[in-house]
């Protein structure tokens, strides 16, 4: 924990924010047909469904175990996909490409003495091997896995992960995340929210609004 209490502290989340989710099927598009992007959709969509649901049941599961049934339900409802290819799927999933921004702006807060950390809902080593892939193994103060928690975003004691690594309030983190429901679960627990809109997406909960809105992170570079 740093002794300068000024240094200002950014939190990431990771799929979506930092890593591109939709790589892991990009890869095999010509394997796969003209329903790629309809069977990456859909993976994702469930995949986060499952955090939702096991995290109201209290029944936590790992995120391995929730991405794995998103990709079987995706495949059972897109286009057939053999056990070979199915493997290849899940095994991209722990080398997703970084944002093409990512790896400036990430540069530029550490050039100014910023505490990095990843505040995110995969396994311990999942984050550590897609960190490992894109080379931020030495940018990050913390990588932080729900797992800690025991329950998935958007629940409060994920956040409280965050704010205890770090040592500081919740008001002096700078949450990031691509996921609107992320950013305002990390709003209500007490973090200044950014929004990376990506996707130029309609404000989902104007009742727990981002303090700031941006369409990637290459702002971060300029601040």
């Amino acid at each position: 924990m740093t002794d300068a209490p000024d240094r200002r502290c950014y939190v990431f989340d990771a799929y979506g924010t930092l890593f591109d989710v939709h790589s892991a099927v990009r890869r095999f598009e010509r394997e796969i047909g003209p329903e790629a992007a309809r069977l990456s959709e859909v993976w994702r969509a469930k995949q986060l469904e499952y955090t939702w649901i096991y995290s109201r049941l209290g029944k936590h599961r790992p995120f391995a175990d929730v991405t794995a049934k998103g990709l079987d339900y995706a495949i059972a409802t897109t286009v057939e996909v053999g056990p070979d290819l199915r493997s290849r799927l899940l095994k991209s999933y722990l080398s997703l490409d970084p944002y093409p921004e990512v790896w400036r702006a990430l540069f530029a807060l550490k050039a100014r003495s910023a505490r990095l950390a990843i505040l995110s809902n995969g396994d311990p080593d999942m984050l550590s091997a897609v960190v490992d892939y894109g080379g931020f193994e030495d940018i990050f103060e913390a990588v932080l896995s729900v797992e800690a928690a025991g329950v998935f975003k958007p629940a409060p004691a994920v956040y409280a992960l965050a704010s205890s690594a770090l040592g500081v309030a919740p008001a002096d983190i700078t949450f990031l995340s691509a996921n609107r429901w992320d950013v305002a679960g990390a709003k209500d627990f007490g973090f200044r929210s950014v929004w990376v809109n990506r996707n130029r997406l309609p404000d989902e909960y104007p009742d727990l609004a981002a303090n700031l809105v941006i369409e990637d992170l290459s702002t971060l570079a300029k601040e």
